[in-house]
Order: structure tokens, then C-alpha cells, then sequence
């Protein structure tokens, strides 16, 4: 079974990028090594882990209504998991074990909030699919940071991807992800989760707790008055649906002008940004002196810079670049 057979099953089955890990290098590597995210916690039996991906519709960034974007947002990781389980089929078929890495499970014993067994965006960086952006999403060549992936796992030893050593984002230097940003949740290379998650999952864990579950467990008397708010029926309707719980915010992803997607599509539309401020434009101008410097920003961990590109942003990214410097076999 070589990789490339593994590959095009991945596409036959709707992926739109696909690559291949070997698993000791996530062993080696986790993002946090305090919290590690490693396949061995998993399947200690994986040697090889294919990641892949889905474009989301530009359509959704074209629109302003939340919903609307919240349930394609949700329907297309229900396509990503259908497509793991039935990758995870076929390789059985072959005569190997698989395991689908779950999209949305958390583990709490790791990190509070939403924190899996396993980071796919930083899965499909070691995949060389893409780098981080500074707002810490993964951005592809292809369609820069408007994608979602998946990950199986799979003792299958497979000849792993080399990663992407430039980085495809620019940085403070562009900034539109940190001016856009409604929460002020960007940050340099990292991401405020709790701020973002403000706009992102208005209908979230905490959404819910803070706003429906206290109020009745601090008074009991309030039980019909806030389960009768429209407000409390929207929460239902979105945990049921599992819409609005994420993705609901498409702000950074949007205005990112890396991926071919984004000049034949979105360039127009968005080259204006109305969130835009003195005091964001100051922060970018702080952070771009910071990094001439080569000053380390506080929150940016160092081991962010595998993650963003070691030799750092090179020339102007277009959609099909088989000159992308990749890190040597």
C-alpha cells in the first residue's frame, strides 16, 4: 500500500487536500508539550496519520446571516467525519487498522475549553498542507484559512509529506485578520480563545452556562421565566442542531488574502474593513517592530515557529506553488 493509493482513496471520497504524518513526528512534537496532543494517548499502535481537509463555499462569506453560515459550517464537518469513517473502512479492507480522530470531542483533562486529543491544524501543518496565520489559523495555498479537516490514524507505515517551511502569511505586516476582528481576540501568532469564541460560538458551552444554567441554579423561581426566553429556545435549537455552537463568526477567515480562492472570489467584497481602528493599526505597528527586532511577544510560545514557517515569509503566495519551499526528507 503506497501513499499516494491512501491519497487518492481521500480524494475519491471528496477531500480537497490531503497529506500524510508520520506519527513519531507528532509523538516528537506536540503543540504544547505541557498538554500534549499526540496520537500515542489515542492509538499507541498508529505509525502513520492521514490528514485531510474540506473548502467551505465562498457563498458563506458572502452572507451575513449567521445561521446560514453556522449550519454549512456543521455540515461540512459531518462530510469530513463520514469521509474518515469510511477511509477508516477501506484501510481495514486492506488488511490494516484505522481510528477516526473525532472532530468535536474535547478532553478536559488536558485544557479547559475546547482543547481535543489531537489539534488538526496542526496535524495538516506537519502534513504540509499549510502554516499558521497570525490570527493561529492554518492556512493552505490553496484556500488559505477557509477549510475544516479530519485525521485518521492508522498502523499503516505510509511515506509522510515534508512540511512547508515558508510561512504563507505575512503577519502584522498584512494584520486584516487583527483589524476585522470584532472581539479583538487576534493576537501575535496566537488567538484569544475566549474572546473569539464571543463571536464564533455565541451559542456555546459557556454561552449557555452564563446565561441559562446559572440564573436558574443561583434561583429556582426563574426556572419558567428563563426557559421561556427566546434566547434559552435559540440555545436549544442550536445545541439540537449543532449550529451556532461554532463557526458562526467568518470575520478573519474572509478578508485572509492567501489561497487562489480568495482573489477570484472575495477580493471585492471584502478589500474594505469597517472594524478597522487607530489602536489596532498602533498594535500591528508594535507587533511588526517587535518581530524586526526579533523580540518574542508574550503568548507567542517558541514553538509556535515550526508551526508559522521557520525560514519565514519568502514572496508572494498565489494558489498552485510547486516552488513552496518544504522542510528536507
Amino acid at each position: 500500500m503506497t501513499s499516494e493509493r491512501v491519497k487518492a482513496k481521500a480524494r475519491e471520497l471528496g477531500a480537497d487536500v490531503v497529506g500524510i504524518v508520520d506519527c513519531a513526528t507528532l509523538n516528537a512534537n506536540p503543540p504544547d508539550p505541557t498538554a500534549a496532543q499526540v496520537p500515542e494517548r489515542l492509538f499507541p499502535e498508529a505509525r502513520s496519520c492521514v490528514v485531510f481537509g474540506k473548502r467551505m463555499p465562498v457563498g458563506e462569506f458572502l452572507s451575513d446571516h449567521g445561521w446560514a453560515i453556522a449550519y454549512t459550517n456543521a455540515a461540512i464537518c459531518r462530510r469530513l467525519e463520514r469521509m474518515a469513517y469510511r477511509l477508516s473502512f477501506w484501510l481495514e479492507e486492506q488488511g490494516h487498522t484505522a481510528l477516526q480522530v473525532i472532530m468535536d470531542e474535547t478532553d478536559p483533562e488536558l485544557k479547559r475549553g475546547s482543547y481535543g486529543y489531537l489539534s488538526f491544524r496542526h496535524l495538516a501543518v506537519e502534513a504540509g498542507l499549510g502554516t499558521f496565520g497570525l490570527e493561529a489559523n492554518l492556512l493552505t495555498p490553496e484556500y488559505g484559512p477557509r477549510m475544516y479537516f479530519c485525521a485518521v490514524l492508522t498502523d499503516l507505515e505510509l511515506e509522510p509529506d515534508r512540511r512547508i517551511v515558508e510561512q504563507l502569511c505575512i503577519g502584522p505586516s498584512c494584520g486584516r485578520c487583527l483589524e476585522c476582528c470584532p472581539t479583538d481576540a487576534v493576537h501575535q501568532w496566537t488567538l484569544d480563545k475566549r474572546r473569539c469564541g464571543q463571536a464564533a460560538m455565541v451559542n456555546g458551552v459557556s454561552a449557555i452556562l452564563r446565561e441559562t444554567v446559572r440564573p436558574m441554579l443561583a434561583d429556582p423561581s426563574r426556572v419558567d421565566e428563563v426557559m421561556a426566553r427566546p434566547r434559552t429556545r435559540a440555545q436549544w435549537h442550536a445545541v439540537m442542531g449543532v449550529a451556532e455552537s461554532f463557526g458562526v463568526c467568518p470575520r478573519c477567515l474572509e478578508v485572509c488574502p492567501v489561497g487562489g480562492d480568495y482573489q477570484a472570489h472575495l477580493a471585492r467584497e471584502h478589500r474594505h474593513i469597517p472594524e478597522n481602528t487607530d489602536a489596532k493599526r498602533e498594535r500591528l505597528a508594535a507587533m511588526a517592530g517587535a518581530e524586526k527586532r526579533g523580540e518574542t511577544v508574550a503568548g507567542n510560545p517558541p514553538t509556535n515557529r515550526r508551526f508559522i514557517g521557520p525560514i519565514g515569509y519568502q514572496r508572494l503566495r498565489r494558489s498552485n506553488r510547486p516552488e513552496i519551499r518544504r522542510a528536507t526528507p
